[in-house]
């Protein structure tokens, strides 16, 4: 039998011979590296879905004219505050955009009146394909326009009598004659407005490439937001961006301070695996005394012991990584399902982490007792010293 098949063989009888303590290892660094795993799964996939919940509440950049402002009033008497239209060039704000870099989802509105049944009629133009990406809650009875069909808000529909099908007559520079094809539902101000395409709009208003809103959508986060916004803001003058995330802020807060929760719980666990695996090295390394001094005796060398010991953590450490793996995987499937009703989402790049983290515990927890095992007199422990 050469040396290497003997020390392999040695590897094999001394694990299979202390099957309680070989079994607890395994069970410690199972346990410990599937955490990691699971908490690591279901962090990623609690950013991607919050990400996608962010998306749903449409644009998180808006960018406005500069309006011209006149304050009425003199002494300490104010009267208001008088402001003219201001507008946007379209190309120009294109533009902008083609220069910054931004990647976002645009959607353009010009905001106006018209003339209808004897007063104005608040409408915007805008397009109706861009709509229904940015604002997925927008609830639509009939359905989506097409050219010279236009959609009333249900708050307008209501007060007006209008219904799927009506014809309304709007006076403009340039007269209009829609056909209302839907009734929206927001629950915001877009339940008082008339919208219909904005080419329509603007030749209507004698408004041809102008708008009064930009509305943008931009994947990014916190200071990562606040950066493009201003790179976008240089490039556009006359005009102002601004950031609309009060709720995409609380759902990025609480999902860093819930992976904060996760890390912290998750370093614990590592901490007291750790520990145990230490523990129980030791103690295997002090009942193996005579065996370790007997194999010095027998010319054995101290690096030689040292790679049987190393070897026997990275076996361990390879099996717990493993079963860490799988059982990590079922336990962050458990906790998406529960928690959010969702899927978890198969990430096969996490068995390297699980088997990272199992190997490191083993190694890390053996390296005490391998220093034992160095300094170990063969002499005194066939002693019982």
């Amino acid at each position: 039998m050469t040396r290497r098949r003997w020390l392999f063989h040695l590897l094999i009888r001394s694990l299979s011979h202390r099957k309680g303590r070989t079994l607890l290892l395994l069970v410690v660094l199972a346990m410990a590296s599937s955490l990691a795993t699971a908490l690591g799964i279901v962090s990623f996939s609690m950013g991607k879905r919050v990400a996608a919940e962010v998306r749903k509440y449409g644009a998180n950049l808006v960018v406005l004219p500069e309006t011209a402002r006149l304050d009425v009033g003199s002494g300490g008497l104010n009267f208001g505050v008088v402001s003219d239209p201001a507008y946007l060039r379209q190309s120009e704000v294109e533009a902008s955009l083609t220069k910054s870099g931004l990647i976002a989802e645009r959607s353009l509105h010009l905001a106006g009146a018209l003339r209808f049944r004897d007063s104005d009629l608040l409408v915007e133009g805008v397009d109706f394909g861009e709509i229904r990406r940015l604002f997925p809650w927008w609830q639509l009875k009939g359905s989506w326009p097409v050219s010279g069909e236009a959609v009333v808000g249900s708050d307008l529909a209501l007060r007006l009598r209008l219904k799927p099908g009506d014809i309304m007559e709007l006076g403009g520079e340039l007269p209009l004659r829609l056909r209302i094809s839907g009734i929206v539902s927001s629950g915001g101000e877009e339940d008082g407005l008339l919208f219909l395409a904005l080419p329509e709009l603007q030749r209507a208003l004698n408004l041809e490439g102008k708008v009064t809103a930009v509305r943008l959508l931009v994947s990014a986060e916190g200071a990562s937001l606040t950066s493009r916004a201003a790179l976008l803001q240089r490039s556009l003058v006359g005009a102002k961006v601004t950031e609309v995330r009060q709720i995409a802020r609380t759902s990025e807060g609480l999902l860093v301070k819930v992976k904060l929760l996760m890390t912290l719980v998750t370093v614990v666990v590592l901490i007291s695996a750790g520990s145990s695996v230490a523990g129980t090295m030791s103690t295997t390394v002090l009942e193996r005394g005579k065996e370790i001094g007997l194999m010095k005796a027998m010319g054995g060398s101290r690096w030689e012991l040292l790679r049987l010991f190393s070897a026997e953590a990275a076996l361990l450490g390879l099996f717990g990584g493993v079963a860490g793996y799988l059982l990590g995987s079922c336990i962050a499937q458990f906790i998406t399902k529960s928690v959010f009703s969702a899927s978890a989402d198969f990430i096969p790049w996490f068995a390297l982490v699980s088997l990272g983290v199992s190997l490191f515990l083993a190694l890390l927890g053996s390296l005490g007792p391998m220093m034992s095992v160095f300094r170990l007199d063969p002499v005194r422990s066939l002693r019982g010293e």
